[in-house]
């Protein structure tokens, strides 16, 4: 099946982006009887030391999802997905927050079919509508999408891209901000416990590239990650399966050309009782 253009690229960006916190976490998943599902956040911000957190909870309604999620910075929020609307492929996501700082509300329909991908997404405060398309045949997907804004009757942004996947690899292209960012990623699994990735790109109004590589190592209770970019930062992630229910991810970056400056350390630990 033809993978949605936001997809593209997913799995170097997986790799290279995932598992490396900053500050410190923790988070805990439980659920009900009933299957009424809840998690609770709370994160120490590495910058200051902030204290936030949050408290969420998911529930099924005739296959449909509902969550609702409630921060300490007196915000909520609400999410509700449905699937069984009667249109084999079609999904309608509507999302919608309120806080004393600011409101947001929204509305995303997704389409999937063998060969095509299709999303629509409407930002009602925004008052933008972005749609989004993919088509594919075999290991080959094309795809674009835009952002048209109401108030000034214009496009704001647009981007095209393609991708080549296999089972185990994919390479993606793609420009975007108007054709001024151009970006390549290839991600690789070498086998279950090796996988590999790398990005590039180029930003046509500033004449720079940018590029970034990473590995991935499994083993039985345990996965590494590292990373390394063309301005010389280092970055390694460490995550150890402590039990069942018990995940712990640590991690680290410098720039291995100003070390003087210090490193940074992330740690994030979740409990998950089912």
């Amino acid at each position: 099946m033809v993978k949605s253009y936001s997809d593209f690229g997913k799995s170097a960006k997986n790799l290279l982006k995932d598992d490396y916190v900053v500050g410190k976490k923790a988070e805990v998943k439980t659920a009900t009887a009933d299957g009424v599902n809840f998690t609770a956040t709370g994160i120490e911000s590495d910058k200051d030391g902030a204290l936030s957190g949050s408290l969420s909870w998911k529930y099924k309604v005739y296959g449909n999802a509902f969550t609702t999620k409630v921060t300490t910075a007196n915000v909520i929020s609400n999410e509700a997905v449905f699937e069984n609307i009667g249109v084999k492929g079609l999904k309608t996501t509507v999302n919608g927050s309120l806080g004393t700082a600011s409101q947001s509300a929204s509305a995303k329909l997704d389409y999937k079919h063998d060969a095509v991908a299709a999303t629509i997404l409407a930002d009602v405060k925004d008052q933008t509508l972005t749609p989004s398309v993919a088509v594919g045949y075999k290991m080959l997907s094309l795809g674009g999408t835009a952002t048209l804004e109401n108030s000034s009757k214009s496009v704001s942004q647009y981007s095209l891209g393609a991708s080549l996947a296999q089972d185990d690899s994919e390479l993606a292209i793609s420009t975007t901000d108007k054709f001024n960012l151009f970006k390549l990623s290839f991600g690789h699994t070498i086998s279950p416990k090796y996988e590999v990735a790398a990005e590039a790109s180029y930003n046509r109004e500033k004449s720079s590239v940018s590029m970034a590589t990473g590995l991935k190592y499994v083993t039985d209770n345990a996965t590494v990650k590292a990373k390394t970019d063309n301005l010389g930062t280092l970055s390694l992630a460490y995550i150890a399966k402590i039990d069942s229910s018990t995940k712990l991810t640590m991690s680290t970056s410098a720039n291995v050309k100003e070390l003087e400056k210090g490193q940074k350390f992330g740690i994030a630990i979740t409990l998950d009782q089912p």
